[in-house]
C-alpha cells in the first residue's frame, strides 16, 4: 500500500499521523468528462443500459425514474474488496420530486429511488431500450441534479477516514479533543480529512451530518457511490452531496435492495 506511506499531512496534523494512517482504505476516485456515451458506458445522467425484458423502475405514481449514475465495473480498477469485477450497477432517482426521491424517515425506502445491478450484459442492442423519451414528464418541474450527460473515468487510490464519518467520533477522539482548544487545527483537519468528491468506496463527505448515526444504518459502512456538486453541471440543492451506502454482506451477495440513499446541502 505504497500510497499510504505518501499521505501528505500539514505540519499541524503530523502528530496524529499514526491514528490517521491506521484508517486508510481503498477508494476509486471518479473524474467526469462531458460527452455523449453508449448505452454500456459508465456515466452520470444520460441513457441507461436497460434490457427490453426487464421492468423499468418507477415511483409510486408510476412516473419513470431517471438515471443518475451507471457504473460498468469492466471499466473500474479491481481495487475495492467485495465489489463486482464486472456487470453494470445503476442508480435511479425521482427527478420530478423536490427531495429527489429520498425518504427522510427511511433511507432504505426505494419508492423514490432504485439501485439495479445487471450481472450479465446483453450485447445485442436490439434487445435493449433505445428510446427513453417516456422518462420525460413535460407537465412537471424537473429538479434533477445533473445538468449534462458525463462519461466517467476511474483512478485507484487510498484515503483516510473523513471527519464527517460517524465512526470518527470514536477513532479520532484524541484528535477532536486537541481540536477543541485550537480552532486553526479544526479547520486544517476538515481540509485534510474532508472526504469530498465523486467516488466509489472510501469514506463519505456530508454538508450536514452522517445519517447512519441515527436509525438502523450503522452496519451500512461501505459507500457504494458518492456524487458531489461540481461547478454548474452537478448541483445537489445548495452545493450539497449525495451518498449511497450498503452493508458488507449485502455487497458480497450483490443484494442492492436495502441500500441507504442520502443527500444533503448547506
Amino acid at each position: 500500500m505504497s500510497e499510504t506511506i505518501s499521505l501528505k499531512l500539514p505540519k499541524e496534523v503530523e502528530q496524529f499521523r499514526n491514528i490517521i494512517e491506521g484508517t486508510m482504505k481503498p477508494v476509486v476516485v471518479i473524474e467526469t468528462h462531458e460527452k455523449e456515451t453508449t448505452l454500456f458506458e459508465s456515466k452520470f445522467a444520460g441513457n441507461p443500459y436497460f434490457p427490453l425484458s426487464m421492468e423499468y423502475p418507477k415511483n409510486e405514481e408510476q412516473q419513470p425514474l431517471k438515471l443518475l449514475a451507471q457504473i460498468n465495473f469492466a471499466d473500474v480498477p479491481k481495487h475495492l474488496p467485495h465489489f463486482p469485477n464486472e456487470g453494470i450497477l445503476q442508480f435511479y432517482i425521482d427527478g420530478y420530486d423536490d427531495v429527489l426521491g429520498m425518504d427522510f424517515d427511511n433511507g432504505k425506502n426505494q419508492n423514490g429511488f432504485r439501485v439495479i445491478f445487471h450481472d450479465t450484459i446483453v450485447k445485442d442492442e436490439s434487445q435493449l431500450i433505445q428510446d427513453f423519451s417516456f422518462v420525460e414528464n413535460k407537465e412537471e418541474e424537473l429538479y434533477f441534479p445533473v445538468d449534462k450527460e458525463m462519461a466517467l473515468s476511474f483512478k485507484a487510490k487510498f484515503e483516510p477516514l473523513s471527519m464527517d464519518d460517524f465512526r470518527s467520533n470514536e477513532i479520532y477522539a484524541s484528535i477532536e479533543t486537541a481540536a477543541e482548544e485550537d480552532e486553526e487545527l479544526t479547520d486544517v483537519l476538515y481540509d485534510v480529512l474532508t472526504g469530498d468528491g465523486h467516488k466509489i468506496g472510501g469514506y463519505p463527505f456530508f454538508t450536514q451530518e452522517d445519517p447512519r448515526a441515527y436509525g438502523n444504518y450503522t452496519d451500512s459502512t461501505t459507500m457504494l457511490l458518492q456524487i458531489d456538486s461540481e461547478g454548474d453541471h452537478i448541483m445537489w440543492g445548495d452545493c450539497g452531496v449525495c451518498n449511497f451506502f450498503i452493508t458488507e454482506d449485502e455487497l458480497k451477495n450483490k443484494d442492492f435492495s436495502k441500500v441507504v440513499y442520502n443527500w444533503d446541502c448547506h
